[in-house]
């Protein structure tokens, strides 16, 4: 059987049940739904949210489905504290999709008059939202040159039935893409996948060189080759087996205002013009599931962590062969931070492995490493750390005027902002303090 939403939902229900929580009384998808999820965040839990009945819509939706490590390790069959290991494992052996020709994502078809944004249950999280937003849509595209694909999470505002507005990372593979069409006047095919196995959405995640087609990585991720069938109106493969998926193109030469958003930093980003997307087609399951993910949730925070972590330890065995772990953690918003602990051998190697975390992702901000002794995933350990074998006079490295996130409210224009790393191991006998 497909590894798809619902099989990893019915895999939860067997074996995890205390992992679901349903709603089955109506509620709003206009704040109510955020307002539980706060309720439930203030109790530190953080179950799968399946909602049952939603108002104005027929279609029930799903949220939290990568709040926890406990749930994305049920994913990957490992424990918690395995993931990233686990998920270079499984990136490092790629299978290749393989074509079918019916597909229950083709279900249900609507195109031309019949496409309208407003039918399907868009949820607004916050007040400061300009519009209800798509935040767990995967938009695939395809280099026009190698057909190589692409997959990338982006932020979506509905703005008319057949229109919506994408915000797009400057000089990620998205953008190049469609920076690559928009110099020769032509608009960019794109797919918006809603409603997918959690393996899939982690495999979406990878990083990988603009080479490597994504589709191949997430099959390795499911440990199955990723079934696909041509779209309807785009000369794009989609995933067979999603929920929903939105057809459309994003134009050249075209910008219209987007946000405000509430961000993942708890801030909200302002108002700007974007580049805008024509739908062009929506199909979906006759019954199918809307899949969200509300911004600045811990679910926001997290599903992006085991990739970068994966990604990270990684880049700096590279320089530092002796790393033991890497976790990336809420409370930094699984962007900004990260906590690395080596087998320490020579004096300098916890200054080597913070330059080389910084080199290898440039949204990371902090950098505490620590001592393999320390287990990094629980930060009062690290933070012991910290107390007890950190000093600021040789133990701090600042680099300033570094290129960061756009989204970090701190930062100067562009993202620029400055980078600190904390070297929280203790001094090696016979050595000088580094």
């Amino acid at each position: 059987m497909a590894k798809d939403l619902r099989s990893f939902i019915a895999e939860l229900e067997a074996v995890s049940p205390e992992e679901i929580a349903r709603v089955t009384k109506p509620i709003s998808p206009r704040y109510e739904i955020t307002a539980l999820l706060t309720q439930l965040e203030k109790q530190k839990r953080f179950p799968l949210l399946f909602c049952e009945n939603i108002e104005g819509s027929d279609a029930p939706v799903v949220v939290n489905v990568q709040a926890s490590r406990k749930l994305m390790a049920l994913a990957l069959q490992c424990k918690p504290e395995e993931l990233a290991t686990k998920f270079t494992e499984r990136q490092g052996k790629p299978i290749a999709p393989v074509e079918v020709k019916d597909a229950p994502v083709h279900e249900v078809v609507k195109g031309d008059a019949d496409v309208d944004l407003t039918k399907v249950p868009l949820l607004t999280h916050y007040d400061v939202n300009a519009a209800p937003y798509i935040t767990a849509g995967i938009v695939v595209a395809a280099d026009p040159d190698s057909g190589v694909r692409n997959t990338s999470y982006n932020r979506l505002m509905m703005a008319r039935k057949r229109e919506l507005r994408i915000f797009m990372a400057v000089g990620r593979h998205l953008w190049t893409l469609h920076n690559k069409l928009e110099r020769r006047k032509e608009p960019l095919p794109i797919a918006i996948v809603i409603g997918v196995h959690p393996l899939f959405s982690l495999g979406a995640q990878a990083f990988t060189p603009s080479t490597e087609d994504e589709y191949a990585v997430i099959g390795g991720m499911m440990e199955e080759a990723l079934r696909v069938v041509k779209a309807k109106t785009v000369p794009i493969l989609v995933p067979a087996d999603a929920e929903m998926v939105i057809e459309g193109k994003i134009l050249p030469d075209v910008r219209r205002e987007e946000g405000p958003f509430g961000e993942f930093t708890g801030h909200a980003v302002s108002k700007a013009d974007r580049q805008v997307i024509e739908v062009t087609a929506i199909t979906h399951r006759r019954n199918y599931i809307f899949q969200d993910v509300h911004a600045g949730y811990t679910e926001h925070k997290l599903m992006g962590a085991v990739p970068r972590e994966a990604a990270l330890i990684k880049a700096v065995r590279q320089t530092v062969p002796t790393v033991k772990n890497v976790c990336m953690p809420v409370s930094g918003n699984c962007r900004f931070h990260a906590y690395i602990s080596i087998a320490k051998r020579t004096p300098g190697q916890a200054k080597n492995a913070i330059c080389a975390a910084f080199a290898a992702d440039m949204l990371l901000k902090h950098v505490i490493v620590v001592d393999d002794d320390i287990d990094v995933f629980d930060e009062e350990q690290v933070l012991w750390a910290v107390s007890n074998r950190f000093q600021a006079d040789h133990g701090l490295v600042v680099i300033p005027n570094a290129q960061g996130s756009e989204l970090d409210p701190s930062a100067g224009p562009g993202g620029v902002n400055a980078k600190m790393g904390l070297d929280a191991t203790k001094p090696l006998t016979g050595f000088a303090r580094s």
